[in-house]
């Protein structure tokens, strides 16, 4: 939806004001304006430099990456939640584009930019030397945080919440940042790795001992060597 035609729409959807009297006698006193209702807070818009840093965010890459996936993913719980409401506005003020669902491309994007911001924290951890999961779980209840005051407010302002917020534009340089370094990383890690000609040999297996030689055998022939026999005379 853009950007102006959201704005009118809000501005429409506020609540009504009283409806003004006209009489021709001067008011006994001057009329006070009507107390304004307190805005909940939002979550920062989208928007700024690229250099920016949301407020209360990590400054290291991989945990305002994981901050940003936080935030992103309860945006998006958020959406689930509101969808009748948004399908409501569309049909009450109607809406330029046409969709199944309200804000269907957009929130598709979205997805698109969590599974990113998913995929660089999880090359991140895996090129660590040191443990960092605890850090990420941590950035993630950070960014999702950002939404709990405005989740206590009216479903007026959680909508209107929900409306304005987007992405920061430093969570996708970031994540991009996060993932080339961590790639780079992984890979200069595995070149340094031992290879397999460098692995420790098996030793080396037992060589049984050779068996004894068999004992000679007597020769026929050494023993049929000695005197012969004498025969005795013959009688004349």
């Amino acid at each position: 939806m853009p950007l102006a035609p959201l704005f009118a729409l809000i501005l429409l959807a506020g609540d009504p004001q009283p409806p003004e009297v006209v009489t021709t006698a001067p008011p006994a006193v001057a009329p006070v304006a009507p107390a304004k209702t307190e805005a909940a807070p939002m979550p920062a818009p989208q928007g700024g430099s690229e250099d920016d840093i949301p407020p209360g965010a990590p400054t290291d890459d991989y945990g305002l990456v994981g901050w940003c996936y936080g935030a992103l993913g309860e945006y998006l719980s958020i959406y689930d939640d509101i969808k009748p409401d948004l399908k409501a506005i569309d049909k009450m003020f109607g809406s330029p584009v046409v969709e199944a669902e309200p804000y269907h491309d957009d929130v598709a994007q979205m997805r698109l930019a969590e599974k990113r911001f998913a995929a660089a924290m999880e090359a991140a951890e895996k090129a660590s030397p040191q443990p960092i999961a605890q850090h990420g779980a941590d950035s993630i209840e950070k960014g999702r945080s950002i939404w709990a005051v405005v989740r206590l407010k009216t479903r007026r302002n959680l909508v209107d919440a929900w409306l304005f917020w987007g992405v920061p534009n430093r969570c996708e340089t970031t994540s991009k940042t996060l993932k080339t370094k961590a790639t780079l990383l992984g890979q200069a890690m595995a070149v340094n790795a031992p290879t397999v000609d460098d692995a420790p040999k098996p030793a080396p297996e037992p060589v049984a001992p050779p068996a004894p030689p068999a004992p000679d055998k007597p020769d026929p022939a050494a023993v049929s060597d000695g005197p012969a026999p004498v025969e005795p005379p013959k009688p004349g």
